[in-house]
């Protein structure tokens, strides 16, 4: 199996001994691994169909109807982008950092639970797994989550996003922050 990409398009030439076949497709149909590693056999978690580009720096995911910001905490949208510096603290900053948070005169902010995080983990891509198209300039970091470990209460569940493994931190440490606003699962 190949892949090339050529003017937009994505080509997927399957080939069987003597017998090849191309298949035209759109590139917007796939997730953008945003320059990490992709593995085509791998199905797409998180299409950039799934999500609305909305003109604050943040997406609508249409399957849980969860805004995201585009961007860590640190960084800033340009328009196209996230660029700066990924802002790194522990759990108890994060929550504080969300509770101050306004964005386009929004407040609700808060840091994801576990299973908000996971769901937009592209499991096709690796450094980042994430949707590089939907979240570009996302840093290869463990991301937190809001989700206490309920083993260990002084531990946290956060989220790496190189590849979406999800473990337990101390809450001590310092890690990077993506919120969320809407309804919870």
């Amino acid at each position: 199996m190949t892949d090339t990409r050529m003017q937009g398009k994505r080509w997927l030439i399957l080939s069987t001994g003597a017998l090849a076949l191309a298949l035209l497709l759109p590139l917007s149909a796939v997730a953008d691994c945003g320059g990490g590693v992709e593995n085509p056999a791998i199905p797409e978690a998180t299409p950039s169909e799934d999500f609305r580009d909305r003109p604050d720096g943040t997406v609508l995911h249409h399957p849980t109807r969860l805004i995201w910001q585009r961007c860590a905490l640190g960084q800033s949208w340009d328009g196209t982008s996230c660029s700066g510096q990924v802002q790194l603290m522990n759990w108890e900053t994060a929550l504080q950092a969300a509770q101050n948070h306004t964005q386009d005169g929004e407040s609700d902010w808060r840091v994801p639970n576990r299973n908000e995080l996971a769901s937009i983990v592209e499991s096709r891509c690796h450094s980042p797994a994430i949707n590089g198209e939907v979240f570009p300039a996302t840093p290869t970091e463990w991301f937190w989550t809001g989700s206490p470990n309920s083993a260990n209460g002084d531990q946290a569940w956060v989220v790496t996003s190189t590849d979406g493994e999800l473990q337990p931190a101390a809450i001590s440490g310092e890690y990077a922050v993506r919120l969320v606003r809407g309804g919870r699962f």
